[in-house]
């Protein structure tokens, strides 16, 4: 059973481009368009790749697996969250060769492998370069912060503490393990795709 990644993508290009997009993906999602295959699901990341020309070795060669939970055309923007198995998949790769005008960005979380990326170094839609995912005494926490000192100052905040090192939580965590506190920081990795 895969681990379930929720990706967000920032879509940027010409107004043409997006609302070609969004209009695939709104058939889709609305039932005006039908699946490619007799048992794909309407919100397939595929059926829109297929959609805009992808080849079948494109189709075969890629790995697709992920479906869109949510889409919006938001001015120049086209904002897509979507499930992928893993971590991102191959959409945005194929994407970009079916229409190379496009500038996609995006953010991507699996907790399960601790997989926390990023193609926005410059912060133009995802801000996020923290995360904390916390249980102390009980009670659930999930922040995201934009700079180390503020996350750290979060976690500090939470043990009722001026100040806190990784060594500290990583201790911390050893302790309160049989309780099932934990504290997690997770640091979103830049990469160039």
């Amino acid at each position: 059973m895969a681990n379930w990644a929720s990706t967000s993508y920032c879509i940027e290009g010409s107004k043409k481009d997006l609302k070609r997009l969004y209009k695939l993906i709104d058939g889709f999602m609305t039932g005006k368009e039908k699946p490619f295959w007799e048992d794909s699901a309407e919100n397939w990341l595929g059926n829109v790749i297929k959609a805009l020309g992808a080849t079948e070795e494109q189709m075969k060669n890629n790995y697709l697996r992920g479906f869109i939970e949510t889409y919006e055309l938001d001015g120049d923007v086209l904002r897509i969250a979507a499930e992928e198995a893993w971590g991102t998949t191959d959409f945005r790769h194929i994407l970009k060769k079916l229409m190379p005008e496009l500038t996609i960005y995006y953010i991507v979380e699996e907790p399960g492998f601790e997989v926390y990326a990023t193609n926005d170094a410059d912060g133009k839609y995802f801000t996020e370069r923290f995360n904390v995912d916390a249980c102390v005494d009980g009670h659930d926490y999930w922040e995201y912060f934009q700079e180390e000192k503020e996350t750290m100052d979060y976690v500090a905040s939470l043990l009722k503490k001026d100040n806190i090192t990784e060594a500290d939580i990583t201790q911390w965590n050893m302790e309160h393990e049989e309780e099932g506190d934990f504290i997690h920081v997770h640091e979103f990795e830049i990469v160039e795709n």
